[in-house]
């Protein structure tokens, strides 16, 4: 073999000792499972992990909103919960805000709802939870908290409330509540009893059950578009129209009622009552009065979680005139979807105070009665100078 040859193949060996080498897989790298270090160093060093490495862990990939803290708007108030400070009870807390001690709130978006019960639910003889929602689970379908049924607005500027309010954007199905008959779906609202034009496109159902030998409705308002017809059977959850801003609003919702005994604007009832709650929790019912027994109107009502001495929603006595209490709770106000637990209820009207406890079971309506517990008398003011 002369010396051209002999090179050749030298290097026709060492190329394939080479190619070898290089071929062989390199030793384990120490994995932390769920480390994405780890898993960058191995790509980064041009092959693949010898073992197969576990998934990160984390928690499960829920239904939750856009977290609400990168969309607040500003000058809104805070989702974290407040201490109670009776200086600040004109101060609104959105409804149903989740303490840090709720299980559901450390894994869940401090927006985020559990779905209604199923209906018709009644677990008092009294409770009559035939609703569903008009909104679906996948939308908002919590009442407005600053303008609850029977509120004059925060700022007391605002008409009697005759129902419940739920916004959304424009374009969101709004479904029936309940089976029934359609008798109107036009522009406002026009009958025996009134003719109101503020309700915008509007759909009114009579439904196929009744209340104490009454008939029931339910009427829309609002929408940007109507889909159903006069005279067309529905049934519970069929899309009856679309979420708009037709008539007087000040943003896209649709506007919730129910009326008892007849379709007029003056027979509503609060669909706080009617509606189911979400899975896990009540309804708080109350009554303050005073002395005489006549209803306090548009007092503040805080409801104070018992166990952590925190607040977990406010709302008014009803303003007047037109807020029908229930026909047999004959409550003047009520708290929505409260988780199940012992609270406190309380409110300072005036120069008194009043008070009460309820044990809220979830799925039906619990009653507390406010009492007066104390009344400050103004100190006298010294006229006389030294």
């Amino acid at each position: 073999m002369n010396t051209r040859t002999g090179l050749i193949f030298i290097v026709i060996v060492g190329t394939i000792v080479a190619l070898v080498f290089l071929a062989r897989p390199g030793a384990d790298l120490p994995v932390n499972p769920g480390s994405g270090s780890a898993i960058s160093a191995v790509i980064s060093a041009g092959r693949q992990p010898t073992a197969v490495i576990p998934p990160a862990a984390s928690a499960p990939t829920l239904p939750t909103p856009t977290d609400a803290s990168s969309t607040q708007p500003p000058g809104q108030p805070s989702a974290t919960p407040l201490s109670f400070d009776v200086n600040q009870l004109q101060t609104f807390i959105p409804a149903n805000t989740l303490l840090p001690e709720d299980a559901t709130a450390t894994a869940l978006a401090p927006d985020w709802r559990p779905p209604a019960v199923f209906v018709p639910i009644a677990h008092n003889p009294w409770d009559h939870y035939w609703f569903i929602r008009p909104v679906a689970s996948d939308h908002n379908n919590e009442g407005l908290g600053f303008y609850p049924f029977g509120s004059n607005g925060d700022l007391n500027d605002l008409r009697i409330h005759h129902g419940i309010d739920f916004p959304n954007p424009i374009g969101v199905e709004i479904r029936a509540g309940a089976d029934g008959t359609v008798i109107w779906a036009d522009k406002g609202h026009y009958n025996e009893f009134e003719s109101i034009t503020s309700y915008g496109n509007c759909v009114v159902i009579q439904h196929d059950f009744g209340y104490k030998g009454l008939p029931v409705y339910t009427l829309y308002a609002h929408m940007s578009a109507i889909i159903a017809v006069k005279g067309q059977r529905v049934k519970s959850g069929d899309i009856i129209g679309l979420i708009g801003a037709t008539g007087q609003v000040t943003g896209p919702h649709v506007h919730f009622e129910v009326r008892v005994g007849r379709d007029s604007y003056f027979s509503v009832r609060n669909p706080v009552l009617w509606m189911a709650p979400y899975v896990g929790t009540g309804t708080v019912a109350g009554s303050m009065l005073f002395p005489s027994r006549k209803p306090v109107n548009d007092a503040v009502i805080v409801l104070i979680n018992r166990a952590t001495g925190r607040v977990v929603q406010r709302t008014t006595t009803y303003a007047g005139f037109g807020a029908n209490g229930d026909d047999n709770w004959k409550e003047n106000f009520t708290f929505g979807d409260i988780p199940a637990g012992h609270y406190i209820v309380t409110s300072r009207f005036e120069t008194t105070t009043w008070t009460g406890e309820v044990e809220v079971l979830p799925g039906t309506t619990n009653w507390v009665d406010l009492t007066r517990t104390t009344a400050v008398e103004p100190a006298p003011i010294d006229t006389q100078q030294p």
